[in-house]
């Protein structure tokens, strides 16, 4: 499997390989063992769920007419791959649809309650479960991401509440997890609206109360996409508020890969490799990592710099 680095990681191992004349063989040789080994993201597979920003071209196999038309690509709704594709390859395991025989059975237009029904257009975890004889791979990476259909399809009388809908994912990780699974990658809603944040905090604060045991990783998609919003150029995008696809006048933008929204509510494919790559870092490197690697680092560099000054 492929190991992953966090750009602190990255920048460490650079140190090492300019100063490993100077260093300790001790010190060298922790600070190379951090490089080589403490970001490895050990999975054995990944299974998927949620709606269409996860969609891997479940309608190819479940009903064709049910594709989105081009400029859409390839039976995902955007104009490329999508964020669990890129992750996927980083990860060295497979996103494709679990309706073709893979592991993603994530379906677009699926609202969070479609989780559970026992039906091929729904019940994911329930389809999933049934396939693996009831029994969840502990060294799996589960990813859940759903809630915005929630909101979306909600009816005239407005019965929607984000905390159900978070709940139901909650709940999600539970079932998963008392059947085995270990690891979870939960992603928030980047929407900035009330339900939205109202659901994020629900989302986090059930996360939070289920953790214990658990290798639950929850991606903040809202900050990172608030980040991208005010400062665009970092990420060589040159428009964040408008989709490239207009639907309504069916209009085509002549540059999709400087935009961040491909239509109204889904990102374009460069908007998923971003989200890919947060979630990426999310994965490689926990806390305590981080803190390990700073406090080397500091000392590495005071022991570099003695040697320098004799």
């Amino acid at each position: 499997m492929k190991k992953q680095y966090l750009p602190l990681t990255r920048g460490l191992c650079t140190l090492f390989s300019k100063t490993k004349q100077t260093l300790s063989i001790s010190g060298a040789s922790l600070l190379l063992l951090f490089c080589t080994s403490a970001n490895a993201v050990p999975i054995s597979d990944m299974h998927v769920f949620g709606d269409s920003l996860s969609d891997t071209g479940a309608f190819t196999a479940l009903a064709p007419d049910f594709c989105p038309d081009p400029p859409y690509a390839d039976c995902r709704f955007s104009n490329g791959p999508v964020w669990v594709e890129h992750l996927a390859t980083d990860l060295g395991v497979s996103a494709t649809t679990a309706y073709a025989g893979g592991t993603n059975w994530a379906i677009g237009g699926q609202r969070t309650d479609n989780l559970f029904a026992d039906s091929n257009f729904g019940g994911q975890l329930f389809n999933y479960l049934g396939s693996a004889g009831g029994m969840a791979d502990a060294d799996a990476l589960y990813v859940i991401w759903a809630g915005g259909n929630d909101f979306l399809q909600n009816d005239p009388d407005g019965t929607y509440t984000p905390g159900d809908a978070a709940q139901n994912i909650v709940d999600s990780v539970a079932t998963l997890a008392l059947a085995g699974a270990m690891n979870f990658l939960v992603p928030n809603l980047p929407i900035a609206a009330p339900w939205a944040i109202e659901f994020n905090m629900a989302l986090a604060g059930g996360l939070d109360g289920i953790s214990s045991g658990l290798n639950i990783t929850q991606l903040d998609v809202f900050s990172t996409f608030v980040d991208i919003t005010l400062n665009p150029g970092d990420y060589n995008l040159t428009n964040v508020t408008e989709p490239c696809l207009d639907v309504v006048n069916a209009t085509l933008c002549t540059n999709p890969d400087e935009y961040l929204l491909w239509d109204q509510v889904h990102p374009t494919a460069v908007g998923h490799q971003l989200i890919a790559s947060a979630a990426l870092a999310a994965l490689a490197v926990s806390e305590p990592s981080v803190i390990a690697l700073f406090g080397m680092a500091f000392l590495l560099l005071i022991r570099v710099r003695r040697k320098t000054l004799a």
